[in-house]
C-alpha cells in the first residue's frame, strides 16, 4: 500500500511539473533551448489583436457623388446662370445659353467654387448683383453666414465678404434702388434687412417679424422694386414667437408656444418699406392655390405674374401678381415631359423671356419659355449626372434610425 501511494505521488508531481518544464527556459536542457532572439521573433509572428476605433473604412456608404441643385439665379446681361449645390457644398457658374448637344450628356460649368476656403456649407438661396459682379449665397445651417463671391471665382475661392446672419436663413433678394438686401429666416419666422454691402457681424437695419406678419417657416423671397413689394413663400411650420428676456430668446405668444402650429402654406406680400409686426398686404393661401412646400419664387414685374417652385407637387405655379386669398393658379407647369423634379429654386430672365428651375430630385436645372404651361418640354437642360442617376435626396441629414421590420434605414433631413 505504501509503495502504491508513493508511485501515485511521484506521478502527480511529474504531471504538475510538465507545464513548468515546458514554459520555464531555465528548466529546459541547454541543448534544447531556443535563443532569446528566436523567441522574440516567434512572438512578433503571432497574430496580434487589432485595436478598436481609429481610421476605419466603412463597410458601405450611401452618398451622392454629383452636385445637387438648390437655389438658382440668372444674370442675362452677363449671360450667367448660377446654382447652389447643397450636396457637394459648392457654387456652379454656367453660361446661360449652355446645354449639352445631346440632352443626356453632362453640362460642364464655366467655374465651380469648392473647398474649405470657400466657407460654403449647407448652401441654399442665391442672388446675383450685376453692378458689383458678385454672387450672394446663403448658408442655411451651422455656418449661419451669407457668402459673397466674385463672378470670376473658381476652385477653393476665398469669399470677397462673409456676413453673419441669423440661424436658418434661407432666401436672399436685392433691393438695388434702396441699396439693401433682405433674407428670410425659417427659425425666427422673419425677414431681415441689411445694407447691400454688409460684412462681418452687423445688426439688421430692420426686421419684419411678429404674430401679425403671418410668417411661418419662410423660404423664397423676391424684392419687386417696380411695385415696392416684398414677396415671401411660407411652408407653414410655425414654431411660435420669440422674445429676448435678458438671458436669451425664449418662446412666447400662445397658451402653449413651444408646441408651435402647422399652418397652410402661403405666399405673403409686404410693403417694400415694411418693418416690425406688419401685416401682409396680400396673401395667397388655401386648397385651390395648390401650394405644397413652396420654395423659391420670382415676380415678373412687367407682366404682373408670380412664379413659384412648388416642391411638394413637382410643379411650377404661376399666379396673377395682385391675386389674394384662395385662388387657383393662372397656369401650372408639370408632367413627365417638363423635367420638373422636386424644384427648389426659380429665376426669371425678363430680358430673354425665360424662367429657370433648379431641381433637387435629379441633378438638373431646366429653362422654359416664360409663357410655358402644362406638360411642356424645357428649352434647355443643365445636367450634373448621367440620365437616370438616382439622387440620394440628402439635405443636411441628421440622426438615422433602422427599421428592422422593413429592413430600411430612415434618414431625417
Amino acid at each position: 500500500m505504501l509503495r502504491r501511494n508513493l508511485v501515485k505521488a511521484v506521478l502527480l508531481v511529474g504531471l504538475c511539473s510538465v507545464p513548468v518544464l515546458y514554459w520555464a527556459p531555465w528548466s529546459v536542457p541547454e541543448c534544447c533551448r531556443r535563443p532569446a532572439s528566436s523567441i522574440e521573433a516567434l512572438a512578433q509572428e503571432a497574430p496580434q489583436p487589432k485595436p478598436l476605433g481609429g481610421d476605419l473604412v466603412p463597410v458601405r456608404s450611401v452618398s451622392d457623388p454629383y452636385p445637387v441643385f438648390n437655389g438658382v439665379a440668372v444674370d442675362p446681361d452677363n449671360n450667367l446662370v448660377v446654382m447652389t449645390d447643397v450636396n457637394r457644398k459648392t457654387l456652379l457658374v454656367y453660361d446661360r445659353r449652355a446645354a449639352a448637344t445631346n440632352a443626356a450628356d453632362l453640362t460642364p460649368p464655366l467655374r465651380q467654387m469648392i473647398g474649405p476656403e470657400t466657407n460654403l456649407g449647407f448652401v441654399a438661396g442665391v442672388a446675383l448683383d450685376p453692378d458689383r459682379k458678385e454672387i450672394l449665397a446663403v448658408n442655411n445651417d451651422i455656418e449661419d453666414t451669407m457668402v459673397g463671391m466674385p463672378y470670376t471665382g473658381d476652385g477653393n475661392q476665398v469669399p470677397s465678404r462673409l456676413l453673419a446672419v441669423p440661424h436658418q436663413a434661407w432666401g436672399v433678394a436685392l433691393g438695388r434702388s434702396m441699396n439693401e438686401m433682405c433674407l428670410t429666416v425659417e427659425d425666427k419666422n422673419a425677414v431681415v434687412f441689411y445694407p447691400r454691402d454688409a460684412n462681418g457681424v452687423p445688426r439688421p437695419k430692420r426686421t419684419i417679424s411678429g404674430p401679425d406678419t403671418d410668417l411661418a417657416d419662410p423660404h423664397g423671397v423676391y424684392w419687386d422694386e417696380r411695385h415696392n413689394e416684398i414677396t415671401v413663400a411660407n411652408h407653414g411650420n410655425f414654431k411660435g414667437m420669440f422674445k429676448d428676456v435678458g438671458s436669451g430668446c425664449m418662446p412666447t405668444g400662445t397658451a402653449d408656444p413651444e408646441s408651435g402650429e402647422f399652418k397652410p402654406p402661403s405666399i405673403n406680400v409686404y410693403a417694400g418699406d415694411a418693418q416690425g409686426n406688419s401685416k401682409p398686404i396680400r396673401k395667397l393661401q388655401g386648397d385651390r392655390t395648390q401650394l405644397d412646400f413652396p420654395m423659391g419664387l420670382a415676380v415678373d414685374e412687367a407682366h404682373d405674374e408670380v412664379f413659384v417652385a412648388n416642391n411638394g407637387s413637382n410643379a411650377v405655379l404661376v399666379f396673377k401678381r395682385t391675386a389674394s386669398g384662395d385662388v387657383a393658379p393662372l397656369r401650372v407647369i408639370t408632367g413627365n415631359r417638363t423635367g420638373v423634379n422636386h424644384p427648389m429654386g426659380i429665376a426669371l430672365d425678363a430680358k430673354n423671356d425665360e424662367i429657370w428651375v433648379s431641381n433637387f430630385g435629379d441633378h438638373t436645372a431646366v429653362a422654359f419659355a416664360r409663357t410655358a404651361s402644362g406638360n411642356a418640354a424645357p428649352k434647355r437642360v443643365i445636367r450634373t449626372a448621367p440620365v437616370g442617376t438616382p439622387s440620394a435626396g440628402f439635405g443636411n441629414p441628421q440622426t438615422a434610425a433602422y427599421d428592422s421590420k422593413r429592413q430600411e434605414i430612415l434618414v431625417p433631413n
